[in-house]
């Protein structure tokens, strides 16, 4: 019999017995929070990079959050069970206050379980390595081994220079950039956000249900009644219970009579650490004591019943580690991605990190729960953590699954049915881009399939696609001499099928738009190519088509079948200057033989919000309206309002509305535009503008809030 049956045994015994009280785990786990302020160290490479990292915001490379467990938390579950040894059968019981599970009697996924396997034939055996990307944990001590190399490295190459992790944790929860082909819902008489993926929600700072708009301060959510009169009018305000004046909302949203809140919270202590002991913080006196302020990153999401909006009743919560980053949502399951540095204390020794209460100082949680070894695959070199959960809107926030990449910095692409992860890397000076993919299940799990690297780096977020198991990938080569582009597609477990190579060189792109079988891109030197790629047979894809126009198009959108909008600048053809912000409307009924039908300047003016952030621009062919705020820096940064329709083969200018000086709009600076009916929303964090399409544009009122 080997130690593994041994323990099983045991824990299988141990479920029969009746246990002490001071054992019980509740007893348990306020002995354990009670040791946890012992251990706490922080990995510091000076005092001084400590105290600038609080005022970044940053905190430091261990996030601990002392949380009260929520009543709905089921996250871990069938992985705490499947553990192995008796330090995670004991975590699980302090944990979750349940006795110690026999492991035997899993039916989850784990590289111990395969004997089980064949006796129940409904298991999923994790992929254990993808690609040169990431590997599968272990045990915690792989982990621990991964995360102090990557911190002996960076050590050595900071000596002289302040810690790179001072602008690790920027807290951005604008990193993700996408856009839709056309408003899903826009035939339900409102606007929704613009989406990356039709079917799959992204969360915004405004909101519409069509009766009501919901809006986002740092605070609270404040609920405009839209359903008459000219201008909307204040109906309630919610206010989510903040525990610090640093926590905030991120963004929201509103499908079913529920409203889903993300609160970016910050739990901060104060924290002691000896001279003697921290061998990072070099001081005069060798015995002096350091203290300092540890702030701690937790991201939670609120779900509130809105049948009655003015009266909102709060229903589930849950509580994940780290910044928001961003999230999506489809039907009433949302994937949540948060990100944080990861590190551990110089003095905290391998054995004691790698069991009991020591794991909830370096590992991130959910709910409460540690992420389980077994839901964490490892970045060679990776100091930083993106932990993806699925939650159960509808049953009261249940925590499907968890996914922890220990990793550097990486992009998201998100599918119905699957999430890509990718990042760029730089090769013996070559630039390459490194793709994962993990699949959404349909019971909610998250599984890691295949990893591939290609050359180049994708330089749009709209140069990923999926479509029929395919990724449509577009890269730019911009290491290459001269410049090239690339065109790659992906089947399902990331095997390259079919590419194109060399295209425009000397140039990069940058936009994308694809639909049906077909892409589009545009690439820039001095002219503006539109490319037409056809990937009808995904081995052989084909370009099939060229335009070549003065300017570029930084975005593109789809206005009908065969028209494809396209926002940008208009620049001078010999030197390359920028002349304005151009509208260009290509005709795409024949893809072999794109045509630019309209263009439209706007001379003098520098900078458009659009190209910054998609879900500032609002398009709807269905209303004929093409929506976003402009700035003219000569103009002492003036920032103008602007509508547009598309009439006769031309653009019309509908509003030009100067916007006032120093307003205060959403974090990013971002306005935002939403029509319900014939009334068109320019809503900012304190104020909403009114018009009315059907009386010429024109604008009806105001609502300051």
């Amino acid at each position: 019999m080997d130690e593994r049956e041994i323990l099983e045994k045991i824990a299988g015994s141990a479920e029969y017995l009746q246990v002490p009280e001071e054992l019980k785990p509740d007893q348990v786990r306020k002995q354990l929070t009670n040791r946890r302020r012992k251990y706490r160290r922080h990995y510091r490479a000076a005092a001084a990079a400590a105290c600038l990292c609080i005022c970044f915001g940053v905190g430091g490379l261990v996030y601990q959050n002392d949380r009260q467990q929520s009543r709905h938390s089921q996250v871990q579950d069938d992985r705490t069970e499947q553990r192995s040894d008796l330090e995670k059968e004991q975590l699980a019981a302090a944990w979750k206050h349940e006795p110690a599970i026999d492991a035997s009697k899993n039916s989850d996924i784990g590289e111990d379980a395969g004997k089980e396997d064949a006796a129940v034939g409904q298991k999923k055996q994790p992929v254990k390595k993808l690609g040169n990307m990431y590997t599968l944990a272990s045990d915690y001590g792989s982990i621990y081994d991964t995360l102090k190399e990557a911190q002996m490295r960076q050590t050595e190459g900071q000596k002289q220079a302040l810690p790179e992790y001072m602008a690790e944790d920027s807290g951005s929860a604008d990193q993700d950039t996408g856009g839709s082909l056309r408003a899903e819902n826009d035939t339900a008489g409102f606007s929704t956000t613009n989406l990356q993926v039709a079917g799959v929600d992204e969360s915004d700072y405004v909101k519409t249900d069509g009766d009501f708009l919901y809006v986002v301060q740092e605070e609270q959510i404040q609920v405009l009644d839209v359903r008459g009169g000219p201008v909307p009018t204040l109906a309630g305000t919610i206010r989510p219970g903040l525990d610090e004046d640093t926590d905030r909302i991120c963004e929201m949203y509103v499908a079913d009579r529920m409203l889903t809140v993300i609160i970016q919270t910050e739990n901060t202590a104060l924290e002691q650490t000896g001279g003697k002991e921290d061998q990072d913080i070099k001081l005069a006196e060798e015995d002096t004591d350091v203290q300092y302020i540890d702030t701690m990153p937790v991201t939670k999401v609120v779900t509130y019943d809105i049948l009655d909006p003015e009266h909102p009743v709060q229903k589930a919560s849950v509580e994940q580690d780290g910044w928001y980053q961003t999230s999506r949502k489809t039907g009433g399951r949302l994937y949540l991605f948060t990100n944080q540095s990861l590190g551990i204390s110089e003095t905290m020794p391998r054995k004691e990190a790698v069991s009991g209460d020591a794991l909830r100082q370096w590992v991130p949680s959910v709910n409460g729960n540690v992420v389980s070894s077994d839901c964490i695959y490892l970045q060679k070199d990776g100091r930083h953590g993106v932990l993806m959960a699925a939650v159960d809107l509808a049953d009261h926030c249940r925590v499907l699954d968890t996914k922890l990449l220990v990793n550097q910095y990486v992009s998201l692409y998100v599918s119905k049915s699957s999430v890509y992860l990718y990042d760029t890397e730089y090769v013996n000076g070559a630039l390459r881009t490194r793709i994962a993919r993990f699949a959404l299940e349909a019971d909610g799990t998250i599984q890691a399939k295949a990893a591939k690297t290609v050359k180049g780096g994708i330089e749009d977020t709209f140069a990923i696609h999926e479509k029929d198991g395919y990724l449509q990938v577009l890269t730019s080569v911009t290491t290459a001499e001269p410049w090239e582009n690339r065109v790659y597609v992906l089947d399902e477990n990331m095997q390259t099928v079919g590419k194109l190579t060399g295209l425009a060189k000397g140039e990069r792109i940058y936009a994308a738009r694809f639909t049906g079988d077909i892409g589009y891109f545009v690439t820039y030197r001095n002219t503006d190519p539109l490319f037409t790629v056809d990937f009808s047979n995904p081995e052989e894809p084909r370009v099939i088509g060229e335009l070549k126009v003065t300017g570029f198009s930084e975005y593109l959108h789809f206005w009908s079948d065969d028209r494809l909008l396209g926002i940008g600048f208009e620049t001078d053809p010999d030197s390359g200057q920028r002349i304005g912000v151009k509208l260009s409307m290509f005709d795409i009924s024949d893809p072999v033989r794109v045509r630019e039908e309209a263009k439209l300047v706007l001379k003098g003016v520098d900078d458009w919000e659009g190209m910054y952030n998609y879900k500032a621009v609002l398009v709807s062919p269905q209303k004929n309206l093409i929506a976003f705020t402009t700035k003219t820096y000569q103009e002492m940064c003036r920032e103008d309002y602007r509508v547009f329709s598309f009439e006769n083969g031309e653009f019309v200018s509908q509003i030009e509305r100067r916007l006032s000086a120093g307003e205060r709009v959403f974090k990013g600076g971002y306005w935002r535009s939403v029509y319900v009916g014939d009334r068109l929303y320019l809503i900012s964090e304190k104020k909403t503008l009114a018009f009315a399409m059907e009386e010429k544009w024109k604008e009806t009122g105001r609502i300051v809030y």
